[in-house]
């Protein structure tokens, strides 16, 4: 598979939506972590080589782009919302079907028997008969009924309005529901690349561990070194080598979650592309414009806005029982009755000779219902008051989440740099011990210290890339925005 990026590819993984430069910062997201995988030596190289012999083995080779393709495809949440989908417009005729009039045919057929073994005669005495038999006779109707609601009060247009807001309700639900499967793809694929730049790194960290322990076996040789120091040094290269295959197997685990989470049957084998996504200054972002089209976008308020609706509409509804209801019917049928089997099955009764018809019109007027009506109405007044609520409670919700991840965002930001201010430290620090360790002026215990210091650091910067990328994703879910954000159409709009 072509493993070369585009540009689109690189924008979907996360872009700010606000500011001109945050929009130019997020754009840069699909760079990597190239500069901290520089500070670890052989380690960008071993990532690369890693993933060439992926691809030697068949693995399929994955840009977060064609990874949220394939779940849109294969994703078995994803695509049972999809098929959820297909019934919305079935329940909306729902609506414009109560304005047309119901159609009923009726068929019956049937046979009756009959065996009298006496009778009245005609003075008025039994007589009776010597020999009973058994008589049949038949019968078939063919009937159709129309029925049609002149008038109930404007009833039935307040529940189309209801059913319409209920359809945009669900397709809002569903565009939630999507957004979450992808960013739970977005957050399996930033887990694999991480786990993957952590094994470069410990691939790194232990080529340094083994040419450490070469300069102590040469020091050894020359007795500037103890044996007990020259087993320290051994210690280290075997401790690396256990925190390497463990790096690795959770490289193995995260892949085979993100398979899951892909969906895709045919996917026996993956890898992924691209490096952690480079983190920006989000005060590149205007936090007052993120809230301002999450209240107008997020697809979790506007759910609440037509629950709104579909009280309103269910409270108009219910006020219209209080209005008379005028109802036209008509009927035509024609029946047959034979003696013997004739008519049984007859599909045409009558032979359009005999037959009935008839119409009219009926008209109710509501007096008194056991007050079912005043409970329903003051019910529904109060199921309106409480969606009002709930949508204040939601937009006061929205906003809280937006501020508080662009809130965490700017720690995640603000503690990577001190992160990478530390590893400098600790890197310079460390090329100091080497070289008093070269020059005898310290043992090996001290430099042993800065080794561990100075790895420690590495792998806390490449942790708090993947926790600033992970605070992005719930940046983006927060707004509603995670599949127009990776160009992905979940729920088109309805024209």
């Amino acid at each position: 598979m072509n493993t070369t990026k585009t540009n689109d590819e690189q924008r979907s993984c996360v872009r700010p939506t606000a500011g001109a430069g945050g929009c130019k910062s997020l754009r840069r997201l699909a760079t990597g972590v190239s500069i901290l995988l520089l500070a670890g030596g052989p380690a960008g190289g071993g990532n690369v080589l890693a993933q060439q012999m992926e691809a030697g083995r068949g693995a399929t080779v994955l840009t977060l782009r064609q990874a949220l393709n394939l779940a849109v495809e294969h994703n078995p949440q994803y695509r049972q919302t999809v098929n959820r989908l297909d019934l919305l417009g079935l329940e909306q005729r729902q609506g414009w079907g109560a304005f047309l009039p119901s159609v009923d045919a009726r068929y019956s057929t049937g046979q009756a028997l009959r065996r009298d073994v006496s009778w009245i005669g005609f003075d008025g005495r039994p007589a009776q008969n010597p020999s009973p038999e058994w008589v049949g006779s038949s019968s078939a109707r063919m009937d159709l009924y129309v029925n049609f609601e002149v008038f109930d009060g404007g009833r039935r247009f307040r529940e189309r309005d209801r059913i319409r807001a209920k359809v945009r309700a669900d397709r809002l639900n569903a565009r939630v529901e999507l957004d979450r499967i992808l960013a739970q793809v977005q957050r399996q694929f930033l887990t694999v690349q991480r786990q993957k730049a952590q094994v470069a790194l410990e691939r790194g960290l232990l080529a340094d561990r083994q040419r450490d322990l070469e300069l102590t076996r040469q020091r050894f040789a020359l007795a500037l070194d103890r044996r007990p120091d020259l087993l320290a040094r051994e210690f280290d290269v075997e401790q690396q080598r256990a925190t390497l295959r463990e790096a690795e197997g959770r490289v193995e685990t995260a892949v085979m979650n993100l398979r899951v989470v892909i969906g895709d049957p045919a996917l026996e084998a993956l890898d992924v592309a691209e490096s952690l996504p480079e983190p920006f200054d989000p005060a590149s972002l205007n936090l007052a414009s993120l809230v301002a089209r999450a209240r107008g976008e997020s697809p979790a308020v506007r759910v609440q806005e037509e629950q709104v609706q579909m009280r309103r509409a269910s409270l108009r509804a219910e006020t219209a029982r209080w209005w008379p209801r005028i109802t036209a019917s008509s009927s035509w049928g024609r029946s047959a009755n034979e003696d013997g089997q004739t008519a049984l099955f007859d599909l045409q009764p009558g032979r359009s000779v005999s037959g009935n018809a008839s119409w009219g019109f009926s008209f109710t007027l509501p007096i008194f219902d056991n007050f079912r009506r005043s409970h329903n109405t003051a019910s529904q007044r109060i199921e309106l008051d409480n969606a009002l609520e709930s949508l204040r409670h939601q937009e006061l919700q929205m906003e809280l989440d937006v501020r508080t991840r662009f809130a965490a965002l700017t720690t995640d930001w603000e503690t990577l740099v001190l992160r990478e201010r530390a590893l400098e430290l600790a890197s310079q620090r460390l090329e100091i011990m080497r070289e008093e360790y070269r020059l005898a002026n310290v043992d090996i215990q001290p430099l042993r210290t800065a080794i561990n210091e100075e790895a420690r650091a590495r792998r806390d910067a490449i942790d708090q890339r993947y926790a600033f990328a992970l605070t992005l994703v719930s940046l983006y879910e927060a707004v509603g925005i995670v599949g127009e954000e990776a160009g992905i159409v979940t729920v088109p709009e309805q024209s």
